[in-house]
């Protein structure tokens, strides 16, 4: 190993025993500035990344610059799920403990028992008492 990887190494290795108090001040000798206040956990990851950063050198300006670009992009909401497409005015039944549940489906929600939901799981819920998917609850299949 070469005399920077053997230094780095040791302060890793010392960050771990050290108290609070400790890796605040560490915080301030490498950043320059208070501590923010977090856990420990979190403060030992930062300051490790922080003495590999000092040792090594950070992340190369092609690398930010990409990173920048990436996050000035509008996001595209990616849903995963296959959609499930039921028509308006649709009647969802169930048979759930010896009781027949009927949902009805509106244009912006579900309707059962004169409430309006906005997700069918949420109808699941009322009728289970616990979360539930609403689409399995109710044998709908997607895709």
């Amino acid at each position: 190993m070469n005399e920077i990887a053997d230094n780095v190494r040791k302060e890793l290795l010392a960050l771990q025993n050290m108290t609070e108090r400790e890796l605040k001040d560490k915080w301030f000798a490498l950043y320059g500035k208070k501590a923010p206040n977090y856990n420990v956990p979190f403060l030992r990851r930062r300051l490790a990344y922080r003495v590999q950063e000092l040792a090594y050198g950070g992340v190369k300006s092609p690398t930010l610059k990409k990173i920048r670009d990436t996050k000035a992009q509008p996001r595209m909401r990616k849903d995963k799920r296959a959609r499930v497409n039921l028509r308006v005015g649709t009647i969802i039944c169930r048979i759930w403990r010896q009781q027949r549940y009927e949902v009805t489906v509106l244009p912006d929600g579900f309707e059962w028992n004169g409430t309006k939901y906005s997700t069918l799981s949420a109808v699941a819920k009322k009728i289970c008492g616990v979360n539930r998917n609403g689409y399995e609850f109710f044998g709908i299949q997607r895709g």
